[in-house]
C-alpha cells in the first residue's frame, strides 16, 4: 500500500491564483464578468477559459512574462517536495490552471521536475515586435465533469492502483471534486468550507509546514488506512467506467 500526493496549483502552492489575475491583468473587465458568470453556472469552465483568452487580445509576451515572474509561492511547498522524494511519496500537481505558467514559476523556483497535469496555453500568431495571442486546450477534459475544465478526479484516479493512499491538497471550487475521492484531505479557504458541509473529512492547514508535520503523525503508525467513503466512490467511478 503505498501513499500518492496530489496538490492543487493556484492559490494551494501559489500565493495567490495566478490565472485568474493573468486574465484579469491582460484581459480586463470582460474577464470579470466571464468568471461570475462561471460561477453562476451561465458558463461553463471551458467556456470562461475561451471568452478570456479571447478578451486578452494581442498582447506583449514579455509583459506576461514579467507578470508571471512576480508570482510568489509558499516557500515551505520547495521543503515539502523533498519530504516526498526522501521518503518515495509520488507527488504530482493537478491543476485547472494552465501550463505556460505552471511551468515557467515552477523552474523560475528551482523546481522543474514537479509533474504536472494541467490545460494548455499556447502562444499562436507571434509577431517581430513581440506580441502574440493566446490559445487554451483541455487535453484533460471530461464532458461529465462540472468542477473544472481539466477533470482533478481523472487524472488522480488513473494514476492510482486500488491499493493506494490517496491525500489531497487543494484551496477552491476546482477541489471540490477530486477530494470525494481521497482518503486524506488538507484543506483551507473555500475547500474547507465545502468539507465541511459535505461532511468530508479533512485537516486544516496554513502552509506546507502544517501539511508536512501532520503527514510525518500519520505515516508513523504502522498502517496508513483507505476513508471508507473514499474508497467507496472510487469503486463506483470505476464500475461507471468499465
Amino acid at each position: 500500500m503505498g501513499l500518492k500526493i496530489f496538490v492543487d496549483f493556484d492559490g494551494t502552492i501559489t500565493r495567490q491564483d495566478v490565472g485568474d489575475s493573468l486574465f484579469f491583468r491582460f484581459g480586463g473587465e470582460k474577464c470579470r464578468e466571464l468568471v461570475n458568470k462561471e460561477l453562476g453556472g451561465e458558463v461553463s469552465t471551458v467556456e470562461c477559459f475561451r471568452g478570456e483568452a479571447e478578451a486578452m487580445g494581442r498582447f506583449n509576451v514579455a509583459d506576461v512574462d514579467a507578470f508571471i515572474d512576480e508570482q510568489e509561492i509558499d516557500e515551505t511547498f520547495r521543503a515539502f517536495v523533498g519530504y516526498c522524494g526522501a521518503n518515495g511519496f509520488p507527488l504530482m500537481v493537478l491543476s485547472d490552471g494552465f501550463d505556460y505558467y505552471i511551468r515557467r514559476i515552477l523552474r523560475r523556483h528551482e523546481l522543474p521536475d514537479v509533474p504536472f497535469l494541467s490545460n494548455v496555453l499556447s502562444l499562436v500568431d507571434r509577431k517581430e515586435n513581440g506580441t502574440a495571442r493566446a490559445r487554451v486546450s483541455f487535453p484533460q477534459h471530461n464532458e461529465e465533469c462540472t468542477c473544472c475544465a481539466s477533470c482533478k478526479r481523472n487524472m488522480m484516479l488513473t494514476t492510482c492502483a486500488e491499493s493506494d493512499v490517496i491525500c489531497y491538497i487543494g484551496e477552491g471550487s476546482s477541489d471540490r471534486c477530486p477530494v470525494r475521492y481521497a482518503d486524506i484531505v488538507f484543506a483551507k479557504d473555500a475547500l474547507q468550507v465545502h468539507c465541511q458541509r459535505e461532511n468530508i473529512s479533512y485537516y486544516p492547514y496554513r502552509s506546507f509546514d502544517d501539511i508536512l508535520r501532520r503527514l510525518r503523525e500519520l505515516t508513523a503508525r504502522p498502517h496508513l488506512r483507505h476513508r471508507r467513503r473514499a474508497e467507496l466512490n472510487r469503486r463506483r467511478a470505476f464500475s461507471e467506467e468499465a
